[in-house]
């Protein structure tokens, strides 16, 4: 059991590297593998999660192998969602046409209900990560990507519409 910080000074000695090689195998990122394992100690230690020693090993591994998915499936939805946008940027910024342009900022100004407004200028003009976004407003994730989603369809549609 956890009752003092030698008991986690312990559990980082001893569990370090394995965690660590799990990351790697899974991330492949040196830096990004070094948060991953110290936000599960951290999160042992603030919440005082007590780990009896016949299952620390596997729950830290998990914990690891856990937070490493979903970083791994927030960048993937950050990707193609960045993709989406940027093959529109693509085709806008290729046309060369001004009123193009406005026709979009216009559509993203007049894109209901205002929280699908707010999150697409959250995401892609301030850059924020999801969980930020959707801790920020209060809801949950899926509602952020929902939202997302919705706005890029509908800015898509329209100036397909424009263009026609």
């Amino acid at each position: 059991m956890i009752h003092e910080n030698t008991d986690i000074e312990r559990l980082f000695k001893r569990y370090y590297q394995p965690m660590y090689r799990v990351a790697k195998g899974i991330l492949y990122d040196q830096d990004e593998c070094k948060d991953v394992v110290s936000d599960v100690f951290a999160k042992v230690f603030e919440e005082g999660i007590i780990l009896l020693p016949e299952t620390e090993e596997g729950y830290l591994i998990r914990a690891v192998r856990n937070r490493c998915l979903n970083i791994i499936a927030h960048k993937d939805i950050r990707e193609r969602t960045s993709k989406l946008l940027l093959n529109d940027a693509k085709t806008i910024l290729s046309e060369h046409d001004e009123t193009l342009l406005d026709r979009l900022m216009l559509l993203i100004e007049h894109l209901e209900p205002p929280i699908r407004r707010q999150i697409l200028r959250l995401r892609h003009v301030q850059g924020l990560p999801f969980q930020r976004i959707a801790d920020d407003l209060g809801v949950s994730r899926v509602t952020v990507y929902h939202h997302l989603s919705e706005a890029i369809n509908i800015i898509k549609r329209q100036l397909n519409q424009a263009k026609q």
